[in-house]
């Protein structure tokens, strides 16, 4: 791996300190004006790989690295900068709280459709399934740092303070999780209708919508439909009626732009008192909302989340329910991504979204379902085989592996970005679009995650060059001045440059991208079976001539020989000890012992012979 991902963000932490902490304030804000997801974008650029990897942790004042402190100086010392992190997160919930409770806007963030338009105050006061999303991953990262350093702190006044922070995030922690319950949504499709056929024709890849192909499709989707029914919370009555008298009935699910228009309430115990606005969002699945909500539950789903407590007694049935929509999403779009025997819908680059939109940035966040799906598959290797090619070709569609040339097509993905409407914003304005830039960070962090699922070395080696060369591309677009990101002028001709303040969506989804290739370094290196099977032989040749010498020299030889013979012992038990996620080190130590007893014999022969 040609990625570094220690020394970037100690790059992008310094650059983040000299423009965030001014005067010693935060400095809210960057390209696009303060809204609940840019900030809470800004806050995770620090707070993320802090709560995500153990030698980059900050809550505990008098541990924090050498160099994480000499990247972060302009922060000021070790017991400095975690007070600079409570402050920020308690101005963030104050700024996004109002009397009702936690707020979930998009604000700056929405744009219109039509050139010359304006966003409407009504319209800047939508709920935006991202923001529930970041929430998510905000709320269980700063309610984990604060924990740890609320045990470092002596003042009881401190204490009350970080005591008073963790009870707020709790409570937005819970709005969050109201509101993707209530934004997700099963879209039932009518017969004959565009959408319909749309689908059948991304699944067909060229063959006959027949009787048989539309069975198959029923086929696999029939768990799926099967467990429709248990989602309770939220979904309006309609839905369960349709999916029961209209079996024969195509149907997609996932997650909307936000709170759908016939969403219902959530009357679990948890969700009492919490604000639930009537929802406008048009009861479709997108697949931009659909992948980031799905980030965000990962990271509720994660083991760090059950292993620090972090969610209390009354949010575990919502993290249920939601649970159940996770892996509901998973194995719809896996389904239909992966569906037939031949060409996979998915390896035809670019996917067609059930409204028409075609992109490939679309194909991207469908192996993204894909990936996500294949992390305790048994068959994740044959699907992930399959899946590193359209990565490659993305990689050259996008213009991440390839030069670009002016006006080249591939540009548009990055600059101005992929726009997707906001079907039912148009209630009380213009109607709005959600644009996207993050196509080269999706690639990279999609790349490096299949390559944490496979156990095939050369489908790892391809996975990884993909994702190195989508973070050599990231790395050419930081301002120059800045030190964050982001500036496309770098890195394709014809393109105006951006103005130099931080574009915070690119720049947290960095920080993921480098996030994530610090998982797949600290994870065991790839074993495949030919490899263990190699080292087991070494290492059972190793154990019957040990066996041979213990039993045929003397307790009372000499020390030499005893010595030698326990050294080998030790090196045997850890060379057995390390077979299975380390089989070339295995193999490695088996060899020295082997040496080893070989040197031994042959002294024992030269001796006998001299004598």
């Amino acid at each position: 791996m040609r990625t570094n991902p220690r020394q970037h963000i100690l790059d992008l932490w310094r650059a983040f300190a000299r423009v965030t902490v001014n005067l010693g304030g935060w400095t809210w804000g960057g390209r696009d004006p303060s809204n609940s997801i840019s900030d809470a974008e800004q806050i995770l650029c620090l707070l993320y790989p802090a709560t995500e990897i153990a030698t980059f942790k900050l809550d505990r004042p008098d541990a924090i690295e050498d160099d994480v402190l000499a990247a972060l100086k302009s922060m000021g010392s070790g017991l400095d900068i975690p007070m600079r992190i409570l402050e920020a997160l308690e101005q963030y919930l104050e700024r996004y709280t109002d009397e009702q409770g936690p707020t979930f806007t998009g604000g700056s963030y929405l744009k219109t459709e039509e050139p010359g338009s304006e966003v409407k105050p009504e319209q800047s006061s939508y709920d935006i399934t991202e923001s529930y999303s970041i929430s998510i991953t905000l709320c269980l990262s700063a309610k984990g740092f604060l924990r740890e350093f609320q045990r470092t702190v002596e003042r009881a006044e401190l204490r009350d303070r970080i005591a008073v922070a963790v009870t707020r995030m709790d409570e937005r922690l819970t709005a969050a999780m109201v509101g993707l319950l209530r934004s997700f949504v099963i879209n039932v499709l009518e017969p004959d209708s565009e959408a319909e056929n749309r689908l059948l024709r991304t699944v067909s890849q060229g063959r006959v919508v027949g009787r048989t192909l539309t069975q198959d499709l029923r086929g696999q989707l029939q768990p799926v439909r099967d467990k429709l029914p248990e989602l309770t919370f939220g979904l309006p009555p309609e839905n369960e009626r349709k999916l029961r008298d209209y079996p024969e009935r195509f149907f997609e699910c996932g997650w909307a732009w936000g709170v759908a228009a016939d969403a219902t309430e959530i009357d679990l115990p948890a969700a009492v008192g919490m604000r639930q606005p009537h929802g406008i969002a048009e009861s479709r699945p997108v697949l931009h909302f659909t992948v980031n909500a799905l980030d965000g539950l990962a990271d509720l789903f994660s083991v760090r989340t059950s292993r620090q407590g972090l969610l209390t007694s009354e949010q575990q049935s919502l993290r249920e329910a939601l649970n159940l929509r996770w892996g509901l999403a998973l194995q719809y779009w896996s389904t239909i991504a992966t569906f037939g025997t031949g060409r996979w819908p998915a390896e035809d680059v670019p996917w067609e979204t059930s409204d028409g939109q075609t992109s490939p940035y679309f194909s991207e966040l469908v192996l993204t379902i894909v990936g996500l799906n294949q992390q305790n598959s048994a068959a994740a290797g044959d699907v992930v085989d399959r899946c590193v090619g359209v990565l490659e070709e993305l990689a050259h569609r996008g213009r991440v592996s390839r030069r670009a040339v002016e006006e080249d097509r591939g540009i548009s993905m990055h600059h101005p970005g992929v726009a997707m409407p906001l079907r039912g914003s148009e209630l009380h304005g213009p109607p709005l679009i959600w644009v996207y830039t993050g196509y080269a960070p999706t690639l990279a962090k999609t790349a490096f995650r299949f390559a944490g699922v496979t156990t095939r070395r050369r489908t790892r080696a391809r996975l990884v060059e993909v994702a190195d060369a989508a973070v050599e591309h990231l790395l050419a677009r930081r301002q120059q001045a800045v030190g964050l990101w982001d500036d496309p002028a770098n890195a394709f001709p014809g393109v105006d440059p951006a103005p130099a303040t931080p574009a915070w969506d690119i720049t947290e989804r960095a920080i993921e991208v480098f996030v994530t290739a610090a998982a797949l370094i600290a994870a065991p290196p790839v074993a495949d079976q030919r490899q263990i099977d190699h080292a087991n032989a070494k290492i059972a040749e190793a154990r019957h001539i040990l066996d041979q010498e213990r039993l045929t020299t003397p307790t009372a030889g000499g020390a030499q020989e005893q010595k030698l013979l326990r050294e080998v012992g030790q090196l045997l038990n850890r060379a057995e000890s390390l077979v299975s996620e380390r089989p070339a080190t295995a193999a490695a130590l088996a060899d020295k012992m082997l040496r080893d007893l070989d040197e031994l014999a042959f002294a024992r022969q030269a001796a006998i012979r001299s004598m």
